[in-house]
């Protein structure tokens, strides 16, 4: 079975904006899949039509099989939203907050009250749940919203950007909590835009450019796809045509990446000191493969 199901999804906006163009991809079943894009790819649009708050232009969506059109009452008692946009400041506690939720979506309040304390101690927040919101630290709050998500024991959870804006402690600290989540079974689908997250986090990861589906798969079958192990940054001191002798070679601003095996990167590095030139040795990440599956300008051999 699969978590999230999207075939030939297009969403156009007024004035013929197209978020969407045709994107089809699935998230695993109790799994982490990341939809990784830059600011503005459709990230947020299709968590808002996954999460049945907006109506595709054209195509199907699909939640644990149902359709998040013509069943979208269905799909709503499964699924779990923390939205990117959340802000939790209007309610004095968190306890309050998650309590209140759980009622608006039909719980009675011992029952709301219940599983609002168990989301809180899960995600280690019980401490501070009598503690007015606003004193709360960034990442903390991003924790009550994601709480919310929780409580409703959803087997779905959408999390549109959960780290954003937030310094690398609490980044890690949300990390923590979404494992935890999966180990609970939970079928999670997070948007991002950090390289570095959806590499640690993702059982699978979809990389979407422009409203299209550039690529999909774990994070090191998407590095593979690079061809090389190893990335050279050198901004001088090497023509073109030497460069292309070691691999592949990507134009940034002043800057090209070479793209090697780990001898080639050893002797390009040991040649760059040689001339005085500027070089930095790196092993191929997910933000490598991001940038050549998404456009980087790649120098042809002539």
């Amino acid at each position: 079975m699969l978590a999230v199901e999207a075939l030939e999804v297009s969403k156009v906006y007024e004035g013929r904006v197209k978020a969407l163009d045709r994107a089809s991809f699935n998230a695993p079943y109790r799994a982490v899949t990341c939809l990784l894009g830059r600011n503005g790819a459709g990230k947020t649009t299709f968590i808002k039509i996954a999460a049945t708050l907006l109506l595709p232009t054209s195509g199907v969506v699909r939640i644990l099989g149902l359709d998040v059109v013509a069943e979208q009452w269905k799909v709503k008692e499964r699924i779990g939203l923390m939205p990117q946009e959340g802000r939790p400041l209007d309610f004095p506690t968190p306890e309050e907050l998650v309590t209140t939720y759980l009622v608006m979506r039909g719980y009675s309040f011992s029952e709301a009250k219940k599983a609002a304390r168990e989301a809180l101690e899960l995600l280690e927040l019980w401490e501070w749940r009598k503690t007015p919101i606003y004193k709360l630290s960034g990442g903390m709050r991003q924790k009550v919203l994601l709480a919310m998500a929780l409580a409703t024991d959803a087997e779905v959870l959408f999390l549109d950007e959960p780290t954003l804006g937030l310094d690398p402690h609490s980044r890690r600290s949300i990390w923590a909590s979404i494992g935890a989540l999966k180990r609970r079974g939970h079928s999670i689908l997070l948007t991002t835009h950090y390289m570095e997250e959806a590499e640690y986090l993702g059982d699978k990861v979809v990389i979407i450019e422009q409203g299209r589906i550039a690529a999909e798969g774990t994070p090191q079958e998407l590095i593979s796809k690079v061809g090389a192990s190893h990335r050279v940054d050198v901004e001088d001191g090497f023509t073109l045509e030497e460069l292309k002798s070691y691999g592949q070679v990507y134009r940034f601003g002043v800057m090209h990446a070479v793209y090697t095996s780990g001898r080639g990167a050893e002797e390009l590095a040991a040649e760059a000191v040689r001339r005085g030139a500027r070089a930095k040795v790196a092993k191929v990440s997910l933000e490598d493969a991001f940038i050549v599956l998404t456009g980087g300008v790649r120098i042809e051999e002539q």
